[in-house]
């Protein structure tokens, strides 16, 4: 038998006489690195192709189903690690760690080190770890396991660090990142000054930050950076940000109380609840997405247009303010959204957005009607008839309408009703001499809509006006 297989093949190992690049090739295709560790077993030859791929992945396919999780899974990443190629010359292009829930709390500091050392050294393109959130009941007994060390990379263009809640991530300050372009760390708590040295001092590239971490201590936090280009700044326990960047172009900052922001080439800014003062930032901006609160009102003053204008209403109580519509810019497209309708006086607050928005091309609207609480009273103010939205208002601008609604199937029927009522409100007040289409999106996680509901809704618009209605019971779908 053994010979008859040997003049089948010649006598020869047809694969092993390939060249090198093919047999990386071929090393890709199993999309595991412990996986083409394995075939070092096969022959010296194989063992010094596995040792010099460029690319190493870990734990792809273990999301996939392939091979089972737990603590063989680090044992085997830690061994193919220490089989790589002693080779200075040799480099990794990319190193991808994605480690499986099933390991839990066998994952600590110590067992993490080595992995970050090894892309400090070795790496000279891109680093992506993910490490799964695990819940502690209790502390740890060994602080030490929560500690980690990011060392300094002198080929690490990208890193994205997941640490799933649970580290303490400190950053050394000796060593530069000399060529990494963007960095992202999100689910680690770290030290407020070495978060600074880093940003400031040791990433001279860095065009793309993303940070959404805790503070071990309240503290101000100032970024520095004559190349950044895109920045989010989600930093709990930050007191005061201060920003000096003047080519940053995209700005997403919370969880912050205070901000002060020198970058003249903004172009886009998203902020939350937070009090921001910008030193030079233009009267234009391509979108700004903010909580409608006294807190960004004179960042409003200060814009005259907005490509895309996003306002988050906070869901309080307590009377209509009919001043805010007049901070709004100029735009081309709006959008209203609110976690619930339950901010008083929601219909006439948004018939004063659109008295002011004859700019306005785009209107779409974003709620969820389980939350929704009834309107305000007929003894409002906003209801009286001297109320200037009792006056028509032309909007020669307006085309298109989409409606975004997210909940529960069995209350849709009361959602109806409000919907009509919002709507032929709009229709009594204004006069809409371009619109060409109205879109209605239901949410509905447990039922589609029933037969009778969507032809109540579309009969809610003028027979000329184009109407779709679509339900996604999982969601809207992603571009």
């Amino acid at each position: 038998m053994e010979d008859r297989r040997r003049r089948a093949g010649g006598g020869k190992d047809r694969i092993s006489g390939l060249p090198d690049e093919l047999l990386h090739v071929i090393l890709r295709c199993l999309r595991s690195a412990p996986a083409a560790a394995r075939t070092s077993a096969l022959s010296r030859r194989w063992r010094r192709v596995w040792a010099h791929r460029s690319d190493l992945v870990f734990g792809d396919d273990l999301i996939r189903g392939v091979e089972g999780g737990g603590i063989s899974f680090l044992d085997a990443l830690d061994a193919a690690l220490a089989a790589y190629s002693d080779d200075p010359a040799v480099h990794v292009g990319r190193l991808k760690i994605t480690v499986p829930r099933t390991c839990g709390a066998k994952v600590t500091g110590r067992r993490v080190a080595p992995w970050l050392r090894f892309a400090s050294r070795r790496l000279a393109g891109t680093f992506y770890l993910f490490v799964p959130y695990h819940w502690h009941p209790s502390p740890r007994a060994n602080l030490e396991d929560d500690e980690l060390e990011l060392p300094p990379s002198g080929g690490a263009t990208v890193i994205d660090l997941r640490l799933g809640s649970r580290f303490h991530l400190h950053i050394l300050p000796a060593g530069t990142f000399a060529v990494l372009a963007d960095l992202k760390i999100h689910s680690a708590t770290v030290v407020g000054r070495e978060l600074e040295v880093l940003v400031s001092s040791q990433c001279p590239r860095l065009r793309n930050l993303d940070l959404v971490v805790n503070l071990l201590a309240a503290s101000d936090i100032a970024v520095r950076s004559s190349t950044l280009r895109r920045l989010k700044f989600y930093v709990l326990d930050t007191r005061r940000l201060h920003i000096a960047a003047p080519m940053l172009e995209v700005l997403d900052v919370s969880q912050v109380a205070d901000a002060h922001i020198a970058a003249p080439n903004l172009v886009e800014v998203l902020l939350s609840s937070t009090n921001v003062f910008f030193a030079d930032t233009g009267r234009h901006l391509r979108r700004l997405a903010i909580m409608l609160c006294s807190a960004t009102a004179p960042l409003m003053r200060r814009l005259d247009s907005v490509n895309y204008l996003q306002l988050q209403i906070p869901s309080v109580t307590g009377r209509y303010r009919t001043g805010w519509h007049e901070l709004l810019p100029k735009c081309e497209i709006l959008c209203v959204s609110s976690s619930g309708l339950n901010v008083h006086a929601f219909e006439p607050f948004l018939l004063h957005l659109l008295r002011k928005g004859n700019t306005i091309r785009k209107l779409l609207l974003y709620f969820a009607f389980p939350l929704m609480k009834p309107y305000c009273s007929l003894d409002c103010p906003c209801r009286l008839p001297v109320s200037p939205m009792t006056n028509k208002t032309i909007l020669d601008s307006l085309e298109e309408i989409e409606i975004h609604v997210g909940g529960s199937a069995h209350k849709v029927d009361k959602f109806v009703e409000l919907l009509k009522q919002l709507l032929s409100n709009i229709w009594s007040t204004t006069t809409l001499v371009k619109l060409k289409s109205v879109e209605m999106n239901m949410l509905c996680p447990d039922s589609p809509l029933s037969d009778e509901l969507c032809k109540k809704i579309r009969g809610m618009c003028p027979s000329n006006i184009r109407i779709k209605s679509n339900v996604f019971p999982e969601g809207l779908p992603q571009d």
